[in-house]
Protein backbone atom coordinates (compact mmCIF):
# COMPACT_ATOMS: atom_id res chain seq x y z
CA UNK A 1 0.00 0.00 0.00
CA UNK A 2 3.01 1.78 0.55
CA UNK A 3 4.97 1.21 -2.51
CA UNK A 4 1.53 3.01 -4.15
CA UNK A 5 0.94 5.70 -2.60
CA UNK A 6 4.45 6.70 -3.21
CA UNK A 7 3.98 6.04 -6.90
CA UNK A 8 1.38 7.87 -7.29
CA UNK A 9 2.20 10.80 -5.71
CA UNK A 10 5.65 10.95 -7.46
CA UNK A 11 3.57 10.34 -10.72
CA UNK A 12 1.53 13.55 -9.61
CA UNK A 13 4.54 15.90 -8.77
CA UNK A 14 5.93 15.12 -12.38
CA UNK A 15 3.14 15.47 -13.89
CA UNK A 16 2.05 18.52 -12.42
CA UNK A 17 5.82 20.26 -12.68
CA UNK A 18 5.76 19.49 -16.28
CA UNK A 19 2.52 21.09 -16.66
CA UNK A 20 3.32 24.29 -14.58
CA UNK A 21 6.75 24.47 -16.54
CA UNK A 22 5.10 23.72 -20.17
CA UNK A 23 3.90 27.73 -20.64
CA UNK A 24 7.08 29.64 -19.80
CA UNK A 25 9.23 26.94 -21.98
CA UNK A 26 7.94 27.79 -25.15
CA UNK A 27 9.73 30.06 -27.56
CA UNK A 28 9.34 34.08 -27.42
CA UNK A 29 8.79 34.20 -31.67
CA UNK A 30 5.63 32.34 -30.64
CA UNK A 31 4.63 34.17 -27.21
CA UNK A 32 5.27 37.68 -28.47
CA UNK A 33 6.77 40.45 -26.75
CA UNK A 34 6.41 39.70 -23.12
CA UNK A 35 4.05 36.83 -23.49
CA UNK A 36 1.15 39.24 -25.10
CA UNK A 37 0.52 37.05 -28.32
CA UNK A 38 2.28 37.01 -31.65
CA UNK A 39 3.06 39.94 -33.27
CA UNK A 40 2.00 42.61 -29.95
CA UNK A 41 4.75 45.33 -30.82
CA UNK A 42 2.77 47.71 -28.27
CA UNK A 43 2.32 49.91 -31.75
CA UNK A 44 -1.39 49.72 -31.47
CA UNK A 45 -3.16 51.87 -29.54
CA UNK A 46 -5.91 49.38 -29.40
CA UNK A 47 -4.70 48.00 -26.31
CA UNK A 48 -5.93 50.85 -24.22
CA UNK A 49 -9.14 49.63 -22.04
CA UNK A 50 -9.96 53.65 -21.72
CA UNK A 51 -10.53 54.63 -24.97
CA UNK A 52 -14.04 52.75 -25.28
CA UNK A 53 -13.72 52.70 -28.98
CA UNK A 54 -16.79 52.47 -31.19
CA UNK A 55 -17.11 49.73 -33.43
CA UNK A 56 -16.42 51.58 -36.63
CA UNK A 57 -12.92 52.89 -35.12
CA UNK A 58 -11.69 49.45 -33.97
CA UNK A 59 -12.37 48.55 -37.45
CA UNK A 60 -10.32 51.28 -39.29
CA UNK A 61 -7.47 50.86 -36.21
CA UNK A 62 -7.20 46.98 -36.87
CA UNK A 63 -6.42 47.69 -40.46
CA UNK A 64 -3.83 50.50 -39.73
CA UNK A 65 -2.62 47.56 -37.51
CA UNK A 66 -2.53 45.25 -40.33
CA UNK A 67 -0.85 47.68 -42.73
CA UNK A 68 1.86 48.62 -40.34
CA UNK A 69 2.63 44.93 -39.91
CA UNK A 70 2.60 44.41 -43.80
CA UNK A 71 5.02 47.27 -44.00
CA UNK A 72 7.59 46.69 -41.19
CA UNK A 73 7.71 43.02 -41.63
CA UNK A 74 10.51 42.83 -44.69
CA UNK A 75 12.06 45.68 -42.74
CA UNK A 76 12.00 43.68 -39.47
CA UNK A 77 13.31 40.35 -41.74
CA UNK A 78 16.08 42.99 -42.84
CA UNK A 79 17.13 43.73 -39.81
CA UNK A 80 17.03 40.24 -38.29
CA UNK A 81 19.64 39.12 -41.36
CA UNK A 82 21.75 42.07 -41.20
CA UNK A 83 22.10 41.62 -37.36
CA UNK A 84 22.57 37.79 -38.48
CA UNK A 85 25.84 39.06 -40.95
CA UNK A 86 26.89 41.11 -38.33
CA UNK A 87 27.12 38.67 -35.82
CA UNK A 88 29.30 36.43 -37.54
CA UNK A 89 31.52 39.57 -38.54
CA UNK A 90 32.62 39.50 -35.12
CA UNK A 91 33.10 36.18 -34.46
CA UNK A 92 35.38 36.05 -37.06
CA UNK A 93 39.01 35.34 -35.54
CA UNK A 94 40.26 38.52 -37.51
CA UNK A 95 36.81 40.91 -37.87
CA UNK A 96 36.94 43.50 -40.46
CA UNK A 97 36.25 46.78 -38.48
CA UNK A 98 35.25 48.48 -42.02
CA UNK A 99 32.51 45.71 -43.14
CA UNK A 100 31.37 45.99 -38.63
CA UNK A 101 30.99 49.69 -39.34
CA UNK A 102 28.61 49.34 -42.89
CA UNK A 103 26.76 46.87 -41.22
CA UNK A 104 26.29 48.52 -38.27
CA UNK A 105 25.42 51.83 -40.57
CA UNK A 106 22.69 49.84 -41.77
CA UNK A 107 21.44 48.54 -39.20
CA UNK A 108 20.69 51.70 -38.00
CA UNK A 109 19.67 52.98 -41.38
CA UNK A 110 17.07 49.89 -41.14
CA UNK A 111 15.75 50.70 -37.24
CA UNK A 112 15.33 54.39 -38.44
CA UNK A 113 13.04 53.01 -40.89
CA UNK A 114 10.97 51.30 -38.22
CA UNK A 115 10.52 53.97 -35.96
CA UNK A 116 9.40 56.18 -39.16
CA UNK A 117 6.79 53.89 -39.90
CA UNK A 118 5.97 53.57 -35.87
CA UNK A 119 5.27 57.54 -36.19
CA UNK A 120 3.66 57.34 -38.94
CA UNK A 121 1.23 54.84 -38.33
CA UNK A 122 1.09 56.19 -35.09
CA UNK A 123 -0.23 59.94 -36.32
CA UNK A 124 -2.43 57.99 -39.37
CA UNK A 125 -4.01 56.18 -36.08
CA UNK A 126 -4.69 59.36 -33.17
CA UNK A 127 -6.71 60.61 -36.45
CA UNK A 128 -8.94 57.80 -36.10
CA UNK A 129 -9.79 59.17 -32.34
CA UNK A 130 -11.87 61.74 -30.75
CA UNK A 131 -10.16 64.94 -29.17
CA UNK A 132 -11.69 62.67 -25.62
CA UNK A 133 -10.25 59.85 -26.76
CA UNK A 134 -6.76 61.59 -27.70
CA UNK A 135 -6.24 62.84 -24.11
CA UNK A 136 -6.35 58.71 -23.04
CA UNK A 137 -3.51 57.84 -24.66
CA UNK A 138 -0.34 57.74 -22.67
CA UNK A 139 2.59 59.03 -24.45
CA UNK A 140 5.87 57.12 -24.97
CA UNK A 141 7.75 59.24 -22.11
CA UNK A 142 9.90 57.29 -19.54
CA UNK A 143 6.73 57.15 -16.92
CA UNK A 144 4.78 54.89 -19.34
CA UNK A 145 4.55 50.98 -18.15
CA UNK A 146 3.14 48.15 -19.56
CA UNK A 147 1.20 45.82 -17.70
CA UNK A 148 2.98 42.91 -16.29
CA UNK A 149 0.89 39.67 -16.88
CA UNK A 150 0.35 37.78 -13.97
CA UNK A 151 1.44 34.54 -13.53
CA UNK A 152 3.39 31.59 -11.40
CA UNK A 153 4.67 33.99 -8.71
CA UNK A 154 3.00 36.84 -9.24
CA UNK A 155 0.21 38.55 -7.80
Amino acid sequence: MKKTIVILSALLLLTQGTAMAAPAGRDRSERGMMGYGKHYDCASIMVNPHLKLTPEQAARLRALDDKYRREIEPIRVQLSDKGRELKAEWLQTEPDRGRIALLRDDVAKLQERLRAALSAQRAEALTVLTPEQRMQVPDDGPGRRFPIPTGFGRQ
